[in-house]
């Protein structure tokens, strides 16, 4: 209870009705949203540099792709996954490998920005659990995420003229959807670290590093060496990448479609529960040694 000025006791919102509450944890959750965007957009240059910059990168891997194979098609890769649409088999998996980016830069790294604008403190006295600001960071980021795809699918089909089967948007976005919150279980892991060691983005680096190779995003499952497909398999963005453009150009996955979003559906539990147990004891120890304020 707390006392509202006028001599009344109010209920603290922390401790009312589970209603009240997660209304007021959405509120906090869209408050950190809107922060975000107006701090973005403060930098108009900056934000459309932010938008161009996948399109960018995403060039050199068609290219490549292209070069490799003699033209847009290859039929060793339609062997493999069955379908021979290099352009399109790349481009997908690199537009929504970066809601993984996503994870791990943008959620990992919130916290550091609140340590360099020195509001860190005042952000964690708020009385809302400490996790609903990484998610509110989280909200921001893949809203972003969702901006830098279109550029990236319009420009592509104004270059290559994309081939997708467009009935298999909506079941394509359900697995995203669910590989976006496996994905914010490691997004907390990664902004925890950032409590404890201060310059988190050396995880970061290492796992996003890890990721990249073990999720195959421009080249099949098959070619990688069996451990590493094993890995492969147990991080949500694999089952994200395959269901995507199994959906979406009928690739073969090797598994069927319920198969796959049981998968995710499980490492979706274990990952938001990993993330949040790591987060909890991490926060926990830095309030005790006293070290949440340091640079």
């Amino acid at each position: 209870m707390t006392n509202d000025g006028t001599g009344q006791s109010t209920a603290d919102p922390c401790h009312s009705s589970l209603p009240r509450r997660l209304r007021h944890y959405a509120s906090a959750v869209w408050a950190e949203n809107i922060k975000e965007w107006k701090l973005e957009l403060t930098y108009p240059l900056d934000f459309l540099r932010s938008l161009i910059d996948p399109v960018v990168y995403l060039l050199p891997y068609v290219f490549y792709g292209i070069a490799l194979v003699g033209g847009r098609f290859s039929p060793n890769l339609e062997k493999l996954v069955g379908t021979t649409d290099i352009v399109s088999f790349i481009t997908i998996g690199y537009v929504f490998i970066g809601f993984m980016n996503m994870a791990l830069w943008a959620m990992g790294f919130s916290l550091r920005k609140e340590q360099m604008y020195g509001t860190l403190e005042a952000v964690f006295a708020a009385p809302v659990p400490r996790w609903i600001f990484t998610m509110g960071m989280s909200m921001h980021s893949i809203l972003h995420q969702f901006l830098m795809i279109l550029v990236q699918l319009l420009f592509i089909l104004a270059v290559f003229s994309l081939k997708v089967n467009p009935l298999g948007l909506l079941p394509a976005l359900a697995m995203i959807g669910l590989m976006l919150i496996a994905l914010y279980g490691i997004g907390m892991i990664m902004a925890s670290t950032t409590l404890l060691f201060k310059q988190g983005w050396l995880i970061s680096e290492a796992l996003g590093s890890l990721l990249m190779v073990v999720t195959p995003i421009a080249y099949p499952l098959a070619v990688l060496p069996l451990f590493m497909q094993k890995v492969a398999l147990a991080v949500p963005t694999t089952y994200g990448i395959l269901a995507s453009r199994h959906f979406l150009m009928g690739e073969q996955m090797g598994f069927s479609v319920l198969t796959a979003f049981v998968r995710v559906a499980v490492l979706c539990i274990v990952w938001v529960v990993f993330g949040l147990v790591v987060f909890a004891l991490i926060d926990r120890y830095t309030r005790r040694s006293g070290t949440l304020s340091h640079y």
